[in-house]
């Protein structure tokens, strides 16, 4: 009958020996830590409602799925095996949860959770969903940081074995060894870095969508002669990147005006005007409310008509016809809602016809320059980055 080499049975007795203790290992042991908030008008969204909320979630999952983990009481830091803290901010029109989940143990590992909503009020169902991801992956973590550990652990060095030497060895010619070669060191597995991380470097660089179409109303004023008036603009841009976008404006309005003067003296102006422009705008920051500038540069169509009457005689002026201009404006950018200035700086005349008729007056002279005020709402957009979800730093 074989015996077993003393290396099998050691064996033996290390797995006998190890499994009552893996049965019987105990959960993993989760604590709240900081936790922050950028959103102070929602009073259901601030650090100390979104940490409360987290709670809830964590009890609700841990029920659900007893003996995976546990929740550590805050204060206790010697008892938490992983600290689970949160930042929640805006994206836009819609609110961002980031999870951090960080190991306390050596090597320490961290990772992250992403979770983006419209609703102002974190649910029961959402926070327990996002509580069972957050299990998961802190149990993952773990057990990440556990490989590693045994990792790098050092090796343990062999015990030299002595041999006794042979009685009257024969003698031998004396042999020239050669020196040993150099072994390659050991790489060390990488440990995670603790510095805090800003999520927009954790996530994709990109925060806008591609193609965005906005429409909306403007008011006109024609400075020259006071007339003021109403219209309509329409911008679909194509985002280069989160601050830099191209494309067309679309715009057309009419102006209507009038005076008397001191001697009795009527006047009454009208105009319409059509704008079609290639335009540019640089806003300031990746989301949120973003201040901009922008240009325009492309064709004007233009109608106007003054026209003057007194005891003295009556006067006619008429202007129409093609030019060329350009359209600086100014605004600030909240998203889904945009407010602009725009100058429109008429510089020439491709086809203009004009007709003059006074008798006894002279009509008012016709002023092509005009402000626009708007607003406008982002009315589609299209290609819209997608966010990786739990995106692991180990």
């Amino acid at each position: 009958m074989r015996h077993p080499s003393p290396r099998a049975h050691a064996g033996l007795v290390l797995a006998a020996t190890l499994v009552p203790l893996c049965v019987f290992a105990a959960p993993l042991r989760l604590q709240l830590s900081s936790f922050d908030s950028a959103v102070t008008d929602v009073p259901d969204l601030s650090a100390q409602a979104v940490q409360n909320r987290t709670a809830y979630g964590l009890t609700q999952a841990l029920a659900l799925d007893q003996g995976r983990a546990t929740l550590v009481a805050p204060g206790a830091l010697e008892d938490a095996d992983l600290l689970v803290g949160g930042k929640l901010g805006r994206n836009g029109t819609k609110y961002q949860l980031i999870y951090v989940l960080q190991t306390r143990q050596e090597p320490k590992l961290r990772t992250q959770l992403s979770y983006e909503f419209v609703n102002p009020r974190l649910s029961d169902r959402g926070v327990t969903v996002m509580a069972q991801d957050v299990i998961s992956e802190a149990v993952k973590l773990e057990e990440a940081r556990k490989a590693q550990a045994v990792a790098l652990q050092p090796m343990p060095a062999p015990k030299p074995s002595v041999a006794r030497a042979p009685a009257a060895p024969p003698p031998e010619p004396e042999r020239v060894s050669s020196p040993p070669a150099p072994q390659a060191p050991r790489e060390r597995e990488p440990v995670a870095s603790l510095a805090p991380e800003d999520p927009s470097d954790t996530y994709e660089a990109r925060q806008q969508p591609l193609v965005v179409i906005h429409t909306g109303l403007t008011g006109l004023y024609v400075p020259g002669s006071g007339a003021a008036g109403f219209g309509a603009a329409v911008e679909p841009k194509w985002n280069i990147t989160d601050s830099l976008s191209a494309g067309f404006r679309f715009d057309a309005g009419i102006t209507m005006g009038g005076s008397i003067a001191a001697r009795g003296t009527t006047s009454f102006s009208a105009g319409a005007s059509a704008a079609t422009l290639a335009k540019g705008e640089f806003l300031l920051g990746r989301r949120g409310v973003r201040p901009f500038v922008g240009v325009g540069a492309g064709m004007y169509m233009l109608a106007n008509q003054s026209v003057a009457a007194s005891v003295e005689g009556a006067g006619l002026n008429q202007s129409g016809g093609t030019f060329f201009g350009v359209a600086p404006q100014l605004g600030v950018d909240f998203g889904g809602v945009r407010l602009g200035l725009t100058y429109n700086h008429i510089l020439g005349a491709d086809v203009v016809v004009e007709q003059n008729v006074n008798a006894g007056i002279e009509a008012e002279r016709i002023h092509r320059n005009y402000l626009q005020v708007e607003i406008a709402f982002r009315v589609a957009r299209f290609g819209t980055p997608r966010r990786p979800v739990g995106a692991s730093r180990y």
